[in-house]
């Protein structure tokens, strides 16, 4: 069984931990931080030092990696630590806890995660580094681009496409056919029931209907 790294030592790294147990196809070396982190709360698995020993985990043969930070109000961590990680050369593949439902055709990119009881349905996309967190439902020929996040319990209806770099908060739903652009954001229990432009906000609790980042 091929060993895996993880970076990160929060909550979503906990998420992340236990869905690859659960997979049973990697086995976890040991997890990387920044140097001025905490250690990880109730894990069992050692530290095998800061993101600076990246380049040596990789040279000792550990040549996969998961990315255990979650979207924390942007994307741009992520982002980042993905593009240290392929300058390295490691292997970032799709890590999906097998409580969650994929339809035969459906495609996904390198390095996301699909959490538990999810379900992405048929002829849907969800492309590199995203987050399909726990419960979320993708409809069938949906289509999530790069580095989004799609949260708890959140509903994509059919044909309807996240850019970029966005975040889709818990229990929001998305009306079929819809269209939200790259870099946004909406708010936790929002419908959305219209197309929203890039860097635009979506916040029914706070009765703001689309506003710019």
């Amino acid at each position: 069984m091929e060993k895996i790294v993880i970076l990160g030592n929060g909550g979503h790294a906990k998420s992340l931990i236990d869905a690859i147990e659960r997979q049973r196809q990697y086995e976890i070396a040991g997890y990387v931080v920044n140097e001025n982190d905490l250690e990880l709360s109730g894990t069992k698995y050692l530290r095998l030092g800061g993101d600076t020993q990246l380049g040596r985990i990789y040279q000792d043969g550990i040549t996969n990696a998961a990315i255990g930070v979650g979207y924390m109000g942007n994307s741009g961590l992520r982002e980042k630590l993905w593009e240290q990680l392929k300058q390295i050369g490691f292997s970032l593949p799709v890590i999906c806890d097998p409580s969650a439902v994929l339809a035969g055709d459906v495609r996904i990119g390198e390095g996301s995660f699909i959490g538990k009881g999810s379900i992405v349905n048929a002829n849907a996309s969800v492309g590199k580094m995203c987050i399909i967190n726990t419960g979320a439902i993708i409809e069938h020929d949906c289509e999530v681009e790069d580095f989004s996040h799609i949260s708890v319990g959140s509903v994509l209806c059919g044909n309807v496409k996240v850019g970029a770099a966005s975040f889709v908060g818990a229990n929001a739903t998305v009306i079929q056919g819809i269209h939200i652009g790259r870099n946004c954001t909406i708010g936790a229990g929002t419908t959305v029931r219209k197309n929203i432009k890039d860097n635009y906000m979506a916040c029914a609790r706070e009765k703001i209907l689309y506003r710019s980042l």
